[in-house]
């Protein structure tokens, strides 16, 4: 069965963007948690593998289905196995601490790769994904031209799903013996409305697609009265009940 493509990058802004400080928040969860096991599902090229190592994790493993990306993390001298999140090939409560860093919406079967991280982690999973806040106009713009692009995306047979919300996350991890709570945060970060309009264009050069090109028209539209600013983020924290990471 041939595996699923993950995203390919898309080039939307040239200012300083949030993630990396939704990325740090995510690290400080963990680190609090002062697991001595950690597993990263679909850890790309290893980041955050090699951030948990230098906070003082002693084993980081990840697992990721792309293969460039698997030889990019083990020539980081990283642990990293090739597969998919939906069947990890660990034994049950195998890592203090599972992850899924931007993961979700890349996955073919969430729900199936949630209970795979369920199954392996002994204390918790912890989910980072993207979140946008429909109270401002420029999230919501944000929320339909991220729907767009990744409509365009799976059309050309990548998995690129829309996020999930926190009752989605809630209702498809079903595991009773976890403890469940998340928040949501928002750095607002307005995008270069030219920019996004430039770069949106560009997708369409070659590609014959006219109820996509008057879609994205009128997201456009709404861009520039609105504005468009970059999403935010939900933290979901899955607790096993009467576990604890810490080892000390």
């Amino acid at each position: 069965m041939r595996l699923p493509m993950m995203i390919q990058s898309t080039k939307r802004s040239s200012a300083a963007r949030p993630h990396g400080e939704y990325k740090r928040q995510l690290l400080d969860e963990i680190v609090a948690l002062k697991p001595a096991t950690l597993l990263d599902v679909g850890c790309g090229t290893g980041d955050l593998l090699v951030a948990a190592r230098e906070a003082g994790i002693a084993r980081t493993v990840g697992i990721e289905p792309e293969t460039q990306a698997c030889v990019r993390a083990r020539s980081r001298g990283l642990d990293v196995i090739s597969c998919r999140a939906e069947a990890l090939p660990f034994e049950d409560r195998s890592f203090d601490v599972v992850t899924l860093d931007y993961v979700a919406h890349h996955t073919e079967n969430l729900p199936r790769a949630l209970r795979e991280a369920s199954r392996v982690a002994r204390c918790a999973v912890l989910i980072l994904d993207c979140w946008f806040d429909d109270t401002l106009a420029s999230q919501r713009v944000a929320r339909r031209y991220d729907n767009w692009l990744k409509r365009r995306d799976r059309k050309s047979g990548y998995v690129h799903n829309a996020c999930p919300t926190a009752i989605e996350l809630i209702s498809m991890f079903a595991a009773e013996e976890f403890s469940i709570d998340y928040f949501c945060r928002l750095i607002l970060s307005p995008l270069d409305v030219a920019e996004v309009v430039r770069s949106a264009r560009d997708l369409l050069e070659n590609d014959d697609d006219p109820i996509g090109r008057l879609e994205l028209e009128g997201i456009l539209d709404d861009a520039r009265r609105d504005g468009i600013s970059d999403d935010g983020c939900i933290v979901a924290r899955f607790l096993r009940d009467g576990e604890a990471a810490d080892t000390a």
